[in-house]
């Protein structure tokens, strides 16, 4: 908490008080009960030899009679914890020191608390507020509304000493108070301004299968659709990759599915080849219209594909080795000499 040594200038106008302390004196003990804020200065120039710079209107309330404290607390014992003893207890009159920088001591000036954020230090990194007393930090809202933002920061400042400034341009609050302060207001506004996860928001995911087309799972996930789902899919047969897009909590289900049906490394037998069969009483196409029968569901899922090629009275069977073997079994059935029928 330091100030431009311009302040320095002012004590000629101003109370100023400081008392030098010798190591070999005894420390006075710091307890007050319903005591004027004078008396507890007085234990800081007898205690630390530290002096005051201050208007003596602001060591009065608003009332206009002198701000009072009381603190029960056993004798600091070193003079970093009487530093912060005295801090405390001017935070509860509703005081705070500023280190005015030149001035023997330490001299600090006293500044009531609705004044304080004029003289607080600016902190960039939330880290270094431990080093501060009193300070002001930034708070950034990238989603939610600013104004509703310092609303909800103001409720962890302190009454008097904390201030907020609201930039809406920059979507930005400047919010000055007690160092403990700021580490709340900090947590308020992290806490404010991170979306929530929800069921219903909207996502996009992908999935690549390891062990089979991608066409065949899209046509698998839509056999697996339950009622009232509205997740939709696309496929990307070059990178083999399914797009699926919808509500948060439908794609995690859809994604377990995919990750069961890929759970398992692809069977040899089902592995999916180029098949010819020929014929020789029936025509091609009697033959691929009989197997587009057999296959209905094979064919809607594209794990079958059935061509007719009359010139060479064949039909071409893209499919798994145990579709193929099924085909040409009931190929073997129909392809009869007409003779033989009678």
């Amino acid at each position: 908490m330091k100030m431009s040594t311009f302040a320095a200038a002012l004590v000629c106008c101003l109370c100023f008080g400081f008392v030098a302390s010798t190591a070999d004196e005894v420390k006075p003990d710091p307890k007050f009960k319903d005591a004027p804020v004078t008396d507890v200065l007085k234990w800081a120039q007898d205690a630390l030899g530290c002096g005051f710079v201050y208007d003596a209107a602001e060591l009065n309330g608003e009332d206009g009679k002198p701000r009072r404290v009381t603190s029960e607390t056993t004798a600091p014992k070193d003079d970093r914890s009487r530093r912060l003893l005295l801090f405390e207890v001017l935070r509860r009159c509703d005081l705070v020191a500023f280190e005015v920088e030149g001035l023997p001591g330490p001299t600090y000036q006293l500044v009531r608390g609705q004044d304080a954020a004029r003289y607080a230090p600016f902190v960039e990194d939330e880290r270094d507020l431990n080093k501060h007393y009193f300070a002001a930090v930034a708070i950034k809202a990238a989603r939610t509304d600013i104004a509703k933002l310092a609303g909800e920061v103001r409720r962890v400042l302190s009454p008097q000493s904390g201030h907020v400034e609201i930039f809406e341009p920059t979507h930005t609050l400047i919010v000055s108070d007690f160092a403990d302060r700021l580490v709340a207001a900090l947590a308020v506004g992290r806490a404010a301004d991170n979306a929530a996860v929800r069921d219903e928001d909207l996502v996009l995911q992908d999935f690549a299968p390891r062990n089979g087309q991608v066409k065949r799972y899209a046509q698998a996930m839509e056999r697996l659709r339950a009622e009232g789902e509205s997740w939709k899919m696309t496929l990307h047969e070059t990178s083999n990759t399914l797009l699926i897009s919808g509500r948060r909590d439908e794609l995690s289900r859809v994604h377990q599915r995919l990750q069961k049906l890929d759970a398992n490394a692809a069977d040899p037998a089902y592995a999916e080849g180029t098949y010819t069969a020929r014929l020789v009483y029936i025509t091609a196409d009697d033959a691929a219209k009989v197997l587009r029968e057999m296959f209905t569901t094979e064919l809607a899922a594209y794990s079958v594909q059935i061509g007719a090629y009359e010139k060479t009275r064949s039909v071409i069977f893209r499919g798994s080795k145990a579709d193929f073997d099924r085909a040409n079994a009931t190929l073997k059935l129909i392809d009869i000499d007409p003779e033989k029928r009678k």
